[in-house]
């Protein structure tokens, strides 16, 4: 996988996750559909940090 198919692919997971969390919040908060999203999207976005920590740190400035 060439550096820019390896940038699309993180790309397109990141608003796929964007969507389900958009999707998720708009639910009732009751909704048992909004909760069996809950572990697809928390996972999703903490596997996303672990694999891009360059995107989810502040740089050390003096």
């Amino acid at each position: 996988m060439t550096a820019m198919q390896s940038e699309v692919a993180a790309l397109v997971t990141r608003q796929r996750n964007a969507a389900i969390e958009a999707l998720r919040q708009s639910l009732p908060l009751d909704d048992p559909d909004r909760h069996a999203l809950d572990l697809d999207a928390d996972h999703a976005f903490a596997q996303l940090a672990t694999e891009h920590p360059e995107h989810c740190t502040r740089e050390e400035t003096p």
